[in-house]
């Protein structure tokens, strides 16, 4: 799952910057995982966070789940649409905070 964030007024991240940022969301989206209701049904789950930024200051979230467990095809695709809004959020949230700070 990939999707982009337009200019929100920031200057480029670096790259340390934008690891930064991978690091974070990727610690969120194993404690919202590790808080979610399905959890306990996990058996296996892996997750890659990956953030890219292009020459006209878009960002791009991309990620990468491979979760297996008792779930239904059908609850699995919707914990990973969980997970990604959930990764949507927190990066959006992290780019207002490095904005207003």
């Amino acid at each position: 799952m990939a999707s982009d964030i337009i200019d929100i007024g920031l200057k480029p991240l670096s790259d340390d910057e934008l690891e930064e940022i991978v690091s974070i969301v990727e610690t969120k989206i194993d404690l919202f995982l590790q808080n979610h209701k399905s959890w306990k049904l996990l058996t296996d789950f892996g997750i890659i966070v990956s953030l890219s930024q292009s020459s006209d200051n878009v960002l791009t979230l991309i990620l990468d789940c491979d979760i297996s467990g008792g779930l239904s095809s059908l609850q699995l695709d919707e914990l990973q649409q969980e997970a990604y809004e959930h990764a949507q959020d927190v990066l959006k949230e992290e780019l207002l905070c490095r904005k207003n700070s």
